[in-house]
């Protein structure tokens, strides 16, 4: 998979970013990702990650995940996995998305019916996405 150098910002504009980030994004149909964004979360792995400028809040989700935000705007900048050591960034805060496609969907059984992505891409369980990351290999 190739990767891009990105940046972005949060919506205030207090914190920046540069990241170097696959070309490609996944959907997470958590339900903590669902309540943190609202819909389901779209964003890439990024090899790289530089924050700098305003504060950012760090909050354990989960035994295995932190979550941040700006603490001034309260856009969300990242998801970290601890046991990959990787953040994953909102594919909607890079100034430029030319050349990013969706891989694939994670937590599809935890998918509300109300809405569907359509396409040809990988579709993984909560358990199958928790077992790849817990095994390193995410």
């Amino acid at each position: 998979m190739s990767s891009t150098e990105r940046t972005g910002k949060c919506l205030c504009g207090a914190v920046s970013f540069k990241v170097v980030a696959e070309d490609e994004f996944h959907a997470c149909h958590c339900s903590v990702c669902r309540k943190w964004t609202g819909s389901p979360m779209m964003a890439a792995v990024c090899s790289e990650a530089a924050f700098e400028g305003g504060e950012i809040t760090r909050y354990r989700s989960s035994p295995i995940a932190d979550r941040a935000f700006c603490a001034t705007c309260g856009t969300h900048l990242f998801y970290y996995s601890i046991p990959a050591d990787l953040y994953v960034v909102p594919v909607g805060l890079f100034g430029d998305v030319d050349g990013i496609e969706m891989s694939s969907e994670i937590y599809v059984d935890e998918q509300p019916s109300y809405y569907a992505f359509s396409g040809d891409h990988e579709r993984m369980t909560g358990a199958e996405f928790v077992a790849m990351v817990t095994a390193g290999q995410a």
